[in-house]
């Protein structure tokens, strides 16, 4: 054959995206800013409550996913090339074992996705943070950005790349007395405030009511805003289910089970 024709049909299935990807991207699975393309499916609800990979139960309502090789709880951002939709979640599995399929979303990750009626979409993952500490990749919209579209039949569906970092945002938990905690499990979550002393006065009201194990988790919203959430016992999920119905009998009606590690940010 001749050998002009042989390299022709070498380079030929690469496009030009793909060829600038190869250039300038992070081809290191475990480094930030890493991107790939791919299928991604969720959890079946029979899962809810089964241990993954990491030891951690899965739990349907967190926004958490299966990865084959990214570190454990690494943050991934997720766009459904489909619509448009993003979603943030955490990695605390391995998986999927599909053939073309990339991450596997919980239940709560995929209705975000609007990708429950289809079981599958075609996806963009990003690494916004390797593994539970270090930098991030900042997504505020006023930094410099680089744009890719892809095609979706007739439909441009456009996704924002960001290259600039910030420091991370740590989520930390005290006692209502400001004695810093270090919950591992699951709770009961009583609500969300942008005032330390609201959160505060929400907790000492649990406690009075009993319920002794109570945490004031500091964290940020997506915005980056500061915000404080009151969570009640640190137990399995079962655990916290029981808790919330308690919860609930003693007045506090919007109680629900929330996972403390599960910040995302």
């Amino acid at each position: 054959m001749n050998p002009k024709k042989v390299f022709f049909y070498a380079i030929a299935p690469i496009s030009l995206f793909e060829l600038s990807s190869i250039a300038g991207k992070p081809t290191n699975y475990n480094e930030l800013g890493y991107e790939q393309d791919g299928v991604a499916s969720y959890y079946a609800t029979e899962f809810h409550g089964r241990a993954t990979a990491s030891g951690e139960p899965y739990d349907m309502y967190a926004g958490t996913a299966a990865h084959k090789k990214l570190q454990f709880n690494s943050l991934v951002e997720v766009t459904n090339l489909k619509n448009g939709k993003r979603t943030v979640v955490r990695i605390n599995d391995r998986g999927p074992y599909v053939a073309g399929r990339i991450i596997d979303l919980s239940v709560t990750a995929a209705k975000e996705l609007d990708m429950i009626r289809d079981g599958i979409s075609q996806v963009s993952i990003r690494v916004l943070r390797v593994g539970a500490t270090g930098e991030m990749l900042d997504e505020r919209d006023n930094l410099p950005q680089e744009q890719a579209v892809y095609e979706k039949g007739r439909k441009k569906v456009t996704v924002r790349r960001v290259n600039e970092k910030r420091k991370v945002l740590r989520t930390q938990s005290y006692s209502i007395w400001g004695t810093e905690k270090f919950p591992e499990e699951y709770g009961s979550q009583l609500g969300s405030y942008g005032d330390l002393s609201n959160a505060v006065k929400k907790g000492k009201e649990a406690y009075l009511k009993g319920f002794k194990e109570v945490y004031i988790q500091a964290s940020y919203d997506r915005n980056q805003n500061r915000i404080f959430r009151v969570i009640v016992g640190d137990g399995t999920p079962q655990e916290a289910q029981k808790l919330t119905e308690a919860l609930k009998r003693n007045g506090f009606s919007e109680a629900f089970p929330k996972a403390h590690f599960n910040h995302g940010y």
